[in-house]
């Protein structure tokens, strides 16, 4: 088998619900779970970000606690919103501070954010962010918090934000800064289809993509994140995102790679569903087709998924990050650990 690094992502929106339903998965215990990854030997910890579509215990101070009680796991945002933050030295001081609390650990995985399409909007004028222009937004943050973080001081005039002789004080432990991985979906040509969640998050198999996302991976991200496809679907547009870096002057190999899953290690394949159904269900406040959870999620015996990882090791994943979606998350961290991650190292 190809190496590859293996993350868990610990469900900061799961561990809200979650005791809702009597279960033992609360923020505590949450970073319990950090820790038992650390134990077990997987590369990276995430947590999510969002408002009103998916609420959850905050990011960056959920972040802060694994730090706290980590030492050599990678802490990563997965996804964060930054421009949602509306003041970007803010964030950049309280980032350089994660950073620092996780002595040089951190990931900041970002993106511009998905959900119910009534949800997403209100979300966005919360935050005093025009919904049509929240790309442009989460550029001008990104490009702001690396100037931020690399220079004495900053004079900048943009769109959205004026800065005029701003010293941030203080750097993360990183250098030149923490790594930053941007999502983005595929390209691909097609029907525009109907996902579960409206027309924000259409069908797989009827996507059609813009190739705006993957340029920006291709001009500010040092790692691209990205789920919900084939094996050779991530490949042909990682071949895209590694031309656009060459024309815009970059070296197409400084770009990581990463890549979500579910992944359920269960010899019942009919129980693993009927559990990662319940979670979906519990996740998203609606019902999710069942052929979207099989989209979503590799299930059978160890050796079945790790067969199943395989293809997209060989198609460039360097990071495969494991959604868990299980009752009991411990449990099924532990047969993961015991039953895909050796076969991976």
């Amino acid at each position: 088998m190809g190496k590859l690094k293996i993350g868990i992502d610990l469900h900061n929106r799961a561990s809200v619900f979650m005791p809702e339903q009597g279960l033992d998965y609360d923020l505590n215990r949450l970073v319990d779970l950090a820790v038992l990854c650390e134990e077990l030997g997987f590369d990276c910890v995430s947590v999510g970000d969002s408002l009103l579509a998916k609420p959850r215990w905050r990011a960056i101070p959920t972040m802060a606690a694994i730090a706290a009680r980590t030492r050599r796991i990678k802490v990563m945002s997965h996804i964060l919103m930054p421009h949602y933050f509306n003041n970007p030295v803010l964030l950049a001081q309280e980032l350089a501070t994660l950073d620092e609390i996780s002595q040089g650990r951190l990931i900041l995985g970002c993106g511009i954010g998905a959900g119910k399409t009534a949800l997403v909007e209100q979300e966005h004028r919360l935050c005093g962010v025009p919904k049509a222009r929240r790309g442009k937004v989460f550029e001008e943050t990104i490009h702001l918090l690396k100037k931020l973080w690399t220079e004495e001081e900053v004079t900048f005039r943009g769109e959205f934000y004026n800065l005029e002789g701003v010293r941030l004080g203080l750097r993360p432990r990183q250098r030149p800064h923490p790594p930053i991985w941007i999502a983005a979906g595929l390209f691909f040509t097609g029907q525009r289809g109907s996902g579960p969640f409206g027309d924000d998050e259409p069908a797989q198999e009827h996507r059609r993509g813009f190739i705006a996302p993957v340029d920006r991976v291709a001009r500010l991200g040092d790692g691209w994140l990205t789920n919900q496809c084939t094996a050779e679907e991530f490949k042909a547009n990682l071949e895209q995102i590694r031309e656009l870096a060459r024309k815009h002057g970059r070296d197409p190999s400084t770009i990581t790679t990463a890549y979500n899953r579910g992944v359920f290690v269960d010899a019942d394949v009919k129980r693993g569903f009927e559990e990662v159904k319940w979670f979906e269900y519990s996740y998203h406040a609606m019902p999710v087709p069942d052929e979207t959870i099989h989209r979503w999620t590799i299930f059978g015996t160890g050796p079945e998924c790790v067969r199943q990882i395989e293809p997209f090791v060989q198609a460039g994943v360097e990071t495969f990050i494991i959604c868990v979606r299980a009752r009991d998350m411990f449990a099924q961290v532990r047969a993961l650990a015991r039953e895909v991650l050796p076969a991976f190292r």
